[in-house]
């Protein structure tokens, strides 16, 4: 057994140097952020949050130090059920889809490569991790991954994934408000310029990194809404209590206002009060109204601008007790359908430029193409397994490509099963001879 394996292991080494132009380097390119305490702190902005403070963040984002910007956000998806709802939605819409390296392009060195790249990101290490923090990256203008490299079974290859939080990025100053870079550490302003290779930047289009994200717009409307929900609440513990109007002699003293205003509590609370004959106390009638006027229709509002702007509608994500017609289902679906792809995109766009490339200029396959990331992002396999039936029936269909639709490997030479087609009983085949 042990002399198999040294024999395939030989031919390994073998079929690698056929690949080759170039050996990889011989030390590991381990270089990994640490984390710190300014990754997990958040100062908790949105407490109390007005418009003026939250305008007064985003220039201060825009400026380049987005810090108190992104702590906000993190408290709003806390606060909002609804918001953090619609953002989990969108990124599981991509992340729970299979994925695969495909070829750059079809030749022997290219396959090699895609194919040891696709094992090790499947196997080795938390790939899903790296698709799911980019996933983000629509909704709050940037995505930062730093990729530690090590050598692996012969092949420099990335080891781990250290994610940083928003919050640990800034801009060297307001001239260069464009570029990202990442900060040493809470106790320092010390910043450390983003190499290729090392960190995986995705970024979003807009105008700067720190402006560019959805969470921007919705920032308003889960303001707004948490507003009205606060007001609700006020209105709820007041309603049915009557309003008590206390006066007091101007010639009395600061103790007897505060007595007048300590029994004017307690006949809220017990019912009764023992007042002096200098003071006054008026009762009105009790406060009432229809609050469902109000309050919940401003909610339902801010929510479903937020939806229109996440989820691309809103009865993908709330119908809100209406009933929708199914063709406007159906136009809600395929909005929903678009942004998966263009979020997939957008992952696949980073992993080539930041893991692709560098596996296999780094490894001296400069023979081959840079792999491919492929997500499978399909509405229903089996409606486009149909639909591909029907069109094979016109024109010739490229096996290459149906493999990388469905996420199907290429069998070795011999090895590969096609299953039987299923012909109704009775049917014949176009030669006219019954199976």
């Amino acid at each position: 057994m042990t002399a198999l394996r040294a024999i395939e292991g030989a031919r390994h080494v073998r079929r690698e140097a056929e690949l080759r132009e170039v050996d990889p380097p011989k030390t590991a390119l381990v270089r990994r952020v640490e984390p710190d305490r300014i990754d997990s702190y958040n100062s908790h902005p949105a407490v109390g949050l007005t418009v003026d403070q939250l305008l007064s963040m985003y220039r201060e984002a825009e400026r380049g130090y987005p810090v108190r910007q992104y702590d906000t956000f993190d408290d709003m998806q806390e606060i909002s059920g609804h918001l953090r709802g619609l953002l989990i939605g969108r990124v599981d819409a991509v992340a729970g889809c299979d994925f695969i390296f495909a070829p750059g392009r079809d030749d022997r060195p290219s396959r090699y490569v895609a194919e040891a790249l696709d094992e090790r990101m499947k196997n080795a290490i938390a790939f899903d991790s790296f698709v799911e923090h980019h996933l983000m990256t629509p909704h709050y203008g940037f995505g930062v991954t730093n990729t530690v490299w090590d050598m692996i079974d012969g092949l420099v290859t990335p080891a781990e994934f250290v994610h940083g939080s928003h919050r640990r990025f800034a801009s060297p100053n307001e001239e260069r408000a464009q570029e990202i870079w990442l900060l040493k550490g809470s106790t320092s302003r010390e910043l450390v310029e983003l190499t290729t290779g090392e960190f995986a930047v995705s970024r979003y289009r807009g105008r700067n990194p720190w402006a560019a994200g959805s969470m921007r717009t919705a920032g308003w409307w889960a303001m707004f809404s948490r507003w009205s929900i606060r007001d609700w609440q006020v209105f709820a513990e007041m309603f049915g209590l009557p309003l008590v109007l206390g006066f007091y002699n101007e010639a009395a003293g600061e103790k007897s206002r505060q007595k007048l205003e300590e029994a004017i509590k307690k006949i809220g609370e017990d019912g009764y009060a023992v007042l002096s004959d200098l003071v006054e106390v008026v009762i009105k009638e009790a406060r009432s109204g229809d609050s469902s006027t109000v309050y919940p229709k401003i909610a339902a509002y801010c929510e479903a601008q937020m939806s229109k702007l996440l989820a691309g509608s809103t009865t993908a994500s709330d119908t809100g007790g209406e009933v929708g017609s199914y063709s406007l289902g159906m136009v809600h679906e395929s909005r929903a359908y678009k942004l998966s792809l263009s979020d997939a995109k957008l992952v696949q766009r980073v992993t080539r430029e930041a893991i692709c490339e560098p596996f296999t200029r780094w490894n001296g396959f400069d023979r081959a193409a840079a792999p491919r990331l492929r997500i499978q992002i399909t509405r229903d396999s089996l409606e486009r397994a149909k639909a591909l039936e029907i069109i094979g029936q016109i024109v010739d269909l490229d096996p290459a490509q149906i493999r990388e639709e469905f996420s199907l490997r290429t069998p070795a030479t011999g090895q590969g099963v096609r299953m039987p087609s299923k012909t109704p009983a009775g049917s014949a085949p176009a030669g006219g001879t019954k199976p």
